[in-house]
């Protein structure tokens, strides 16, 4: 089930998605799913980063305009990353802190900047 409304929402995602930089595609595709947390007992929001190209490094990311924390306890808000995906590769990120919806994402790498709405 979970999988199905992903797989849904992903595709729905696809057609929202544009590109910060003119008329380029963006090298990754970005996904937003919640899962349940054993660890924390509640469903989680996460951000699905996929690599598109053969070497893409992300190096920022920025939801909602910087009104949402990034991040868990451990990065405690950082926004300046250094996590290369090869093609295909996929980072699972925990994303939301302080808010409940997430409407856009800004994500900056070796590459270019991006864009992604998710309304």
């Amino acid at each position: 089930m979970v999988k199905k409304i992903v797989a849904i929402f992903s595709l729905g995602l696809m057609m929202l998605m544009h590109s910060g930089c003119g008329n380029e595609e963006a090298p990754i595709e970005v996904e937003v799913f919640e899962q349940y947390n054993p660890i924390l007992h509640t469903n989680v929001k996460y951000l699905r980063i996929t690599s598109l190209v053969d070497s893409v490094k992300i190096t920022k990311i920025i939801p909602n305009r910087g009104k949402c924390t990034v991040g868990g306890a451990i990065d405690k808000g950082q926004t300046d990353f250094n996590t290369t995906l090869s093609y295909g590769e996929t980072w699972d990120y925990i994303p939301l802190r302080g808010c409940h919806k997430l409407l856009s994402v800004d994500i900056a790498t070796n590459q270019g900047e991006w864009s992604f709405s998710f309304q």
